[in-house]
């Protein structure tokens, strides 16, 4: 997303680096650009549902399901193949975002959509489904994530000397394939893969700074790691010492 105000990269996180919709309205027609980008700031929400009509029949029943109760503005995605909601209200604090099997995903902060008007339906109007998203959220995409105070701890052995001992385990296949970079065929996205791998370390070592070593020496490691001055990277490895401090809980 290019920014109208400093021509560069907008940053979803940034708000010097947005604009009003004239402004980037100018910036896209005097500068070939393909389109206009909104970013979601508390108070609104973004429901995507990617390829409808090419999920399994069982699953185009759940998502069919869902759109019909989401009464409010609905347009094509940019690939045709998909359908953006936007709705007034605000998710469950916590709420899980993304739901592979479904195609489904929901955002209420810190995202960009890419808005292309091409409307679906009667309803043109932005509603208020406050009294219905986050029991959407919770039915569709599960019950929000429990984070837990977790105690860190220094690491106690060096990288190398972890990585050998991982590969050792019976984790060692899929975290030796994750390591090489092997995602494809075994997930549905690279984020999917960046968090299997960092939850394997996590269960190794609770040292944050030990799972972004060992996870930018990996086969996985990509820009995207460092976006936003490194906050995919933190949440990643964040997400997977929650989740995973949680599953030992239980």
């Amino acid at each position: 997303m290019i920014s109208p105000i400093t021509g560069d990269f907008a940053k979803s996180n940034e708000p010097t680096t947005w604009s009003d919709f004239d402004t980037a309205l100018r910036y896209a027609q005097t500068h070939g650009q393909d389109g206009l980008s909104f970013v979601l700031t508390s108070g609104i929400v973004f429901v995507d549902i990617d390829e409808v009509d090419e999920k399994p029949d069982i699953v185009k029943e759940k998502t069919i399901e869902l759109a019909s109760r989401l009464d409010t503005y609905c347009e094509t995605s940019v690939s045709g193949k998909g359908l953006h909601f936007l709705c007034y209200g605000k998710l469950p604090e916590n709420a899980r975002k993304k739901n592979d099997t479904f195609g489904l995903e929901m955002y209420d902060t810190k995202r960009f959509v890419c808005m292309t008007g091409n409307i679906v339906g009667e309803t043109t109007e932005v509603k208020d489904l406050s009294d219905i998203i986050g029991e959407l959220n919770e039915t569709y995409l599960g019950k929000p994530i429990e984070y837990k105070p977790i105690a860190r701890t220094p690491a106690t052995m060096s990288d190398r000397e972890l990585v050998e001992r991982i590969r050792s385990s019976r984790q060692g296949t899929k975290f030796d394939r994750l390591f090489r970079g092997d995602w494809q065929g075994s997930y549905d996205t690279q984020s999917s893969a960046d968090f299997a791998l960092a939850s394997i370390l996590a269960y190794w070592t609770q040292d944050e700074s030990q799972i972004d070593s060992i996870f930018r020496s990996s086969g996985l490691y990509r820009p995207k790691w460092d976006n936003s001055g490194g906050y995919y990277g933190r949440r990643t490895i964040n997400m997977a010492l929650s989740v995973t401090h949680s599953r030992a809980e239980m």
